[in-house]
């Protein structure tokens, strides 16, 4: 008996097994562009033509940030549907893209709630409220498409100089990680038109135990400090309510930039902490490591480092992740098992979200929404 090939279209196979199907079709343009973004932005957001020409073979993840510029929710969604079409038309496997947008306060979106700072929710002590709070967020978001929530931030902030202080729970572990695991959950088990969003936690790991509070610099933060208190509220995302998401900090941690760091990545983070999601940078993550930083000989090095770290998606732009490291892929010189692996993550990613069935803003419908 013949057995019969698993298509990416079944949609009676689990996520797994659809990404494994797609990969097999994908060629390495094709997979190189699946660890990508894109970021329209300033006055030819809305330029499809000239989205298009940055992503000949569709792209991995679409930056919403420059949604906060359209005046209203039903031209925020129309953005979102022309984008899609235009990423899945240049994509060979007509791939939809993971569109993102910044969750802590609320969405970026005309008519969307806001709420107040994470230290402001922190003085409420209410993980039951937080867990409502973050369902309304990814509610309103996934409704305009979008499946990538950069929240909640789980980062422990003692020290009051660090500028970002107001983004945190506080200075409590276990407070963060109680509020976190609820919004986590929020937005996990919620879905809008067919899109199951999921939460990215940022920023792993000890951001804020920055030298003089200075945002990005380097963490001198001992092990145990590390995993119990500054690790703490991810670890509870992760064991409590599954978090399939997480962004690295900007800095160094003794010494070692977070974005390429295989001890933090991929040791701590996936085996011991258990993750088992997409791990996607901050905005400019890899190349700070290359130029900041002094990571790797060329930044197509830097972008190797990442990967093998266990960085999966490059925002907000692929440099790193760029013609250089596909190259070295293409020649041999990096080994395409890595590659895949990654290219695997994300795509099932997708296949969880529902975006092949569902890729496209819901309009008409948006009011019930919001």
């Amino acid at each position: 008996m013949v057995q019969q090939k698993v298509k990416y279209t079944d949609t009676e196979r689990t996520p797994a097994e659809r990404a494994r199907a797609l990969l097999e079709e994908m060629t390495l343009d094709e997979k190189m562009a699946q660890l990508g973004c894109i970021f329209p932005f300033g006055d030819s957001y809305d330029d499809m033509e000239q989205q298009a020409l940055e992503m000949p073979y569709g792209i991995g993840q679409v930056s919403t940030l420059e949604m906060r510029r359209i005046g209203t929710l039903e031209e925020a969604a129309g953005w979102q549907r022309k984008m899609q079409e235009t990423v899945m038309r240049q994509s060979p496997h007509h791939i939809p893209a993971i569109f993102h947008m910044e969750g802590l306060c609320g969405a970026f979106i005309q008519e969307g709630t806001s709420f107040p700072s994470g230290i402001a929710r922190g003085s409420g002590w209410d993980p039951e409220l937080e867990e409502k709070i973050a369902k309304v967020v990814a509610k309103q978001e996934a409704a305009c498409g979008i499946t990538h929530i950069l929240a909640p931030v789980l980062d422990i902030s003692r020290d009051s100089r660090m500028g970002r202080q107001g983004e945190t729970y506080g200075e409590d572990p276990a407070l963060a990680a109680a509020l976190g695991a609820a919004y986590t959950k929020g937005i996990q088990t919620t879905e809008a038109g067919g899109r199951r969003p999921e939460s990215v936690a940022k920023h792993f790991l000890g951001f804020h135990n920055s030298q003089g509070g200075i945002h990005g610099t380097n963490s001198d933060t001992p092990s145990r400090l590390m995993e119990e208190i500054y690790g703490k509220p991810f670890q509870s995302a992760i064991s409590e309510s599954e978090l399939k998401g997480v962004m690295p900090c900007y800095n160094s941690i003794d010494g070692e930039p977070a974005s390429v760091s295989h001890r933090l990545l991929t040791e701590l983070l996936r085996e011991k902490m258990g993750f088992d999601g997409l791990c996607v940078s901050d905005y400019g993550g890899i190349n700070n490591a290359h130029e900041v930083q002094r990571i790797g000989e060329t930044i197509g090095e830097t972008g190797l480092l990442a990967m093998e770290a266990g960085m999966d998606i490059e925002m907000p732009k692929a440099t790193g992740y760029g013609e250089e490291l596909k190259e070295m892929f293409r020649s041999g010189q990096a080994d395409t098992e890595l590659l895949d692996r990654t290219v695997l993550r994300v795509l099932e990613a997708k296949f969880r979200m529902g975006l092949f069935e569902h890729p496209f803003a819901t309009m008409g419908v948006l009011s019930k929404d919001f």
